[in-house]
């Protein structure tokens, strides 16, 4: 054969001029699904009632692919995967703790940061401080458990819930919270992204000597992915988070007709906002906030975030379709539809960089609602979301939000949603 032959052949290859061909397949007509499942410990309610009724209502859900978010736990994120294997036969999760390396830790400026070099709540004191930072910790963890343990009394015990919590000990953890130097913040920071889960004693144990206890739930991620279709390429891409382990789960779902679709399912960080004349309960304590400590350093992290998935997304998928979902705690306001702003800033990046799939006569509904029992906010917002990269806003032929229904029992004949988010679905063709 003539090399000139050669060339065109190989080139009719490239572009798929055999019965492989994209335009010799229908497309497929495939359901995407994202729910935060908020089993996330007392810090949020009903949890226990919750669990199973998450578990069996997963397993009966039609959707082709699923993304689940805040399920913090292996133990939980087993119990899904295991509960819904019928449905769903495939599923990508990962483990991380503490140690886990964070594969892209460069902050705006391109730089690592470096990594903290002290425990979080060392037994010195500072300014003529009466007790250590550590004994400020002990105080601290002393009034929740006298006042909102599992186990009365007893350093075995969790806490009840965070609203208690709150409630009772503001005063007892004001010297770490408002202390004079950034260590006392860090202590702060320790204790409570561990009272959902830790028992008093564990919190005691560690933060006085583990210098990486920075992280909830020792440090694992809350995503994973459920599908009806094999997945390859599976990856768990960890980025900075504070307070919280952050990471895309990325997994290629290959399609009865032949098609591949990448899908990457994320969580991004909460901007915990301060509402006027309050004290900032949540201060930023990372090392992503540009300097801020406010809600603008909670927010120059999350910006951070979706910058890292756009350019992450974009290295692994090239010119191949995929869908990105998940909580994006960020989406814009509707005020005809009493939905308020929250991250718009992130959601315009996200924007930017990817196509809505909602269907365009889709009327907005919040996700997190301050109708939804579950839940303790005052407004309600759209921060649930599912963006496409490299398929058209055509491909997007339904649009709904989902697991919205009060179906779990509590507190008597009282019934409440499944979580505190409801979820939300896209129905797209794949060509």
């Amino acid at each position: 054969m003539k090399p000139s032959l050669v060339i065109i052949s190989a080139f009719a290859l490239a572009l798929g001029c055999g019965e492989s061909s994209t335009t010799n397949r229908e497309p497929e007509e495939v359901i995407v699904d994202a729910f935060n499942v908020a089993l996330a410990g007392s810090f949020i309610p009903y949890e226990t009632e919750r669990r199973t009724p998450i578990a069996e209502a997963i397993a009966a859900h039609d959707a082709d692919v699923l993304c689940l978010q805040e399920v913090w736990t292996q133990a939980d994120k087993e119990l899904i995967r295991d509960t819904a294997a019928q449905a769903f036969p495939f599923s990508a999760l990962f483990e991380n703790d503490l140690d886990t390396p964070v594969d892209d830790p460069t902050d705006q400026q391109g730089e690592i940061p470096p990594a903290p070099a002290t425990v979080p709540c060392p037994n010195v004191s500072f300014d003529g401080e009466e007790l250590t930072i550590k004994e400020q910790m002990d105080v601290a963890i002393d009034c929740v458990r006298d006042n909102c343990s599992t186990i009365p009394d007893s350093d075995e015990g969790r806490t009840t819930s965070s609203a208690c919590a709150s409630s009772n000990c503001s005063i007892a953890v004001a010297p770490l919270l408002f202390g004079v130097d950034p260590q006392h913040q860090r202590c702060y920071a320790c204790v409570i992204p561990q009272l959902p889960t830790a028992t008093f004693a564990e919190m005691r144990a560690t933060c006085p000597t583990v210098v990486n206890q920075d992280l909830a739930f020792d440090g694992q991620n809350g995503v994973m992915i459920l599908s009806r279709h094999p997945l390859e390429n599976t990856e768990n891409w960890v980025i900075p988070g504070t307070w919280n382990r952050r990471s895309i789960l990325k997994a290629t779902v290959e399609l009865p007709n032949g098609a591949e679709l990448d899908t990457y399912c994320n969580h991004l960080t909460p901007i915990f906002s301060v509402p006027p004349n309050s004290i900032n309960t949540f201060p930023y304590t990372g090392q992503y906030g540009e300097g801020l400590k406010g809600p603008g350093g909670w927010q120059a992290e999350q910006e951070l975030q979706a910058q890292k998935l756009i350019d992450y997304v974009a290295s692994e998928s090239n010119n191949r379709p995929a869908v990105i979902l998940g909580d994006m705690n960020a989406g814009l306001a509707f005020p005809a539809d009493d939905i308020v702003g929250e991250g718009e800033e992130t959601f315009t990046i996200l924007e930017a960089a990817y196509t809505p799939a909602y269907t365009t006569d889709y009327t907005p509904l919040c996700t997190f609602c301050s109708s939804n029992p579950v839940t303790d906010t005052e407004s309600s917002v759209w921060i649930d979301h599912i963006f496409l990269y490299n398929l058209p806003q055509s491909s997007v032929k339904e649009t709904a939000r989902i697991f919205d229904q009060d179906v779990v029992p509590v507190e008597g004949d009282m019934l409440v949603p499944l979580s505190d988010h409801f979820g939300i679905r896209s129905v797209i063709t794949v060509p």
